[in-house]
């Protein structure tokens, strides 16, 4: 049986998962998801999900892909992260930006106690959201609307998926095209909204730099010896050190009123 990726159904303990982070901050980049962020915000102010006058919790905030886009058009932005490094990361982006309206909150969202004391909840690519427990969480903290953002189809994990079958371990990310989020919003009467929106991302990058950022997201789970991989599965689509990217990625938008 095909196994779900790291971080989806693998089991690791909360602790792994935040050092998991702390460790590929420096590396993380938001370029597989190229201009959607932009779109995806336009997109709820548009439908009106969002508000300028809201006050909103995001869940998994990491680095700030969507934090410092949210912020100049809320009243109050909280980012919720599990990985002091990632919230490190925020915090320089905030203080260059000069926005004074976003709080960092480190705080493992599995573990975290929810309030009502928000207007709306968003969930930004955050490991697990989808879970029964943390739409109810979701529903619990915000007043007026819920809101998670997923990969639908991100084909710079095809390369982590070949890594793994390499080291022997069968995983898959088919997980993202799973109707669990929908099935549980219809089961418990929630009208809901859903959108899947595209992208193309094309990119020429060293083959080095692969290298160093795949050696960094694997050494968390303790493998070390991935170089090698890497180069026997990408010099064959290898010119001169130069690997080229081009492909559709697409993710996920799932918007709701929660329960009153």
């Amino acid at each position: 049986m095909t196994k779900l990726a790291p971080f989806q159904g693998e089991n690791m303990s909360p602790q792994q998962i935040i050092e998991f982070w702390n460790e590929y901050a420096g590396n993380y980049s938001s370029f597989q998801q190229g201009d959607l962020p932009e779109r995806i915000i336009e997109r709820l102010f548009e439908t009106e999900i969002l508000k300028p006058d809201y006050s909103v919790l995001e869940i998994g905030s990491g680095p700030g892909t969507y934090s410092l886009k949210l912020a100049p058009r809320v009243r109050i932005l909280t980012c919720m992260d599990s990985s002091e490094k990632m919230l490190d990361i925020l915090g320089r982006s905030i203080k260059n930006s000069g926005y004074t309206n976003i709080e960092r909150f480190l705080e493992d969202w599995n573990g975290y106690v929810p309030k009502k004391g928000y207007d709306a909840c968003i969930a930004t690519l955050c490991p697990g959201s989808g879970s029964e427990e943390s739409l109810m969480r979701m529903e619990k903290s915000a007043r007026r609307s819920c809101i998670i953002v997923s990969w639908y189809a991100n084909h710079g994990d095809d390369l982590n998926e070949k890594i793994w079958k390499e080291l022997g371990r069968d995983y898959s990310y088919d997980i993202r095209k799973s109707t669990g989020v929908q099935d549980w919003l219809k089961e418990n009467g929630r009208e809901f909204k859903m959108e899947i929106l595209s992208t193309r991302i094309t990119q020429d990058i060293p083959l080095t730099d692969i290298i160093t950022r795949e050696k960094s997201a694997f050494k968390a789970y303790g493998q070390r010896d991935v170089e090698e991989i890497v180069k026997k599965i990408l010099e064959p689509c290898t010119m001169n050190g130069i690997v080229h990217f081009d492909h559709i990625n697409e993710m996920k938008l799932i918007y709701w009123k929660p329960a009153e």
